[in-house]
């Protein structure tokens, strides 16, 4: 991941950060597409990074690591 890559994603987790504790759970759901899309290979397909199952994972996943 590039620089501006980097920056964009820490931007995207410190909104997601901020929609939590403003308890916005719609704003939530749209920042962590967001960051997973970003964080997923250009080569999956776009269908694929917007089902349940995925969004389940993925946050779970990122939440943990990131301590939220």
């Amino acid at each position: 991941m590039n620089k501006q890559e980097k920056e964009i994603l820490k931007y995207l987790e410190q909104s997601y950060s901020g929609a939590k504790m403003m308890d916005d759970e719609s704003c939530q759901i749209r920042l962590a597409r967001a960051i997973a899309a970003f964080n997923s290979d250009p080569e999956v397909s776009a269908f694929v990074l917007f089902t349940n199952k995925f969004i389940t994972e993925y946050c779970t996943e990122w939440g943990d690591i990131n301590g939220i």
